[in-house]
């Protein structure tokens, strides 16, 4: 099975939610802008499937997507973005470049997900890609960004989920304390057997929120804001997403942040 297995598609259902991103994007921006957003960055775009998403949610909406990897695009241009239809493939440009030297078209929203700009190790080589981004937004532009941490996230470890027809694992190989460094990769494992191992395999850096909130204000954005999810009684994530003043630590957790050019 790991042999006939298609490793995006895999990502795609194991990692992603682009229709949850979309609604949540909206819904804040709304709320801070007081109008819809209309136009999309999404940088890293890997398969482009926010993209996808965010033109086929309203008829207006346009998206830009921007990856170094020109394979990864044609896969979601050929499976997601071509089979929509000319009114909505019409509404997206893929772009390959480096997501630093892209500031034009200006856009309502942009976002970089996944965790994917961990790929800067340095404060000098973040901030620098935060202004292009800061440079690349209209006037009510907004910067949304997810990110991870808690306890476990600087700890080797492997964690699991079944999917039925594949368990997904994300194992953190190594990690280093000193400078945050650290080596993940994404493995899937199938009901014969089988593996697909090392799917795909990252090295970067763990960027605290207090870090990224000051590199987001040096490089020229006015306000940052933290959503953290809510939890229902078993602990499990409700989809509904509030501004906290203060928030535990805890083994392992995920949110997202906005960045008001």
């Amino acid at each position: 099975m790991a042999s006939q297995a298609d490793r995006h598609a895999l990502y795609e259902r194991a990692v992603q939610d682009p229709a949850r991103d979309v609604r949540f994007f909206s819904r804040i921006y709304r709320k801070l802008r007081g109008h819809d957003a209309l136009s999309l960055r999404e940088d890293f775009c890997g398969t482009a499937a926010l993209c996808h998403a965010w033109a086929e949610s309203m008829p207006e909406r346009t998206a830009l997507g921007i990856d170094l990897c020109q394979e990864t695009m044609d896969w979601g241009w050929r499976r997601r973005i071509e089979p929509a239809g000319q009114e909505v493939a019409g509404r997206i440009s893929l772009v390959r470049a480096d997501v630093r030297e892209i500031k034009r078209p200006k856009v309502d929203l942009a976002c970089a997900l996944n965790f994917s700009y961990f790929c800067f190790k340095t404060r000098a080589e973040l901030v620098e890609y935060f202004r292009v981004v800061r440079a690349g937004l209209g006037r009510d532009g907004l910067f949304f960004l997810d990110l991870l941490g808690g306890t476990e996230s600087m700890c080797e470890g492997v964690t699991e989920h079944d999917h039925g027809d594949f368990v997904y694992r994300w194992e953190q190989a190594r990690f280093n304390v000193i400078n945050h460094d650290f080596l993940c990769y994404i493995h899937f494992d199938f009901p014969d057997g089988s593996r697909l191992s090392k799917a795909f395999t990252y090295e970067w850096r763990l960027w605290t929120p207090v870090e990224l909130r000051e590199l987001l204000v040096e490089a020229g954005f006015s306000k940052v804001h933290f959503f953290w999810e809510k939890t229902d009684a078993d602990g499990e994530g409700t989809g509904v997403f509030y501004e906290p003043s203060y928030v535990e630590n805890q083994e392992i957790w995920w949110t997202y942040m906005a960045a008001e050019a």
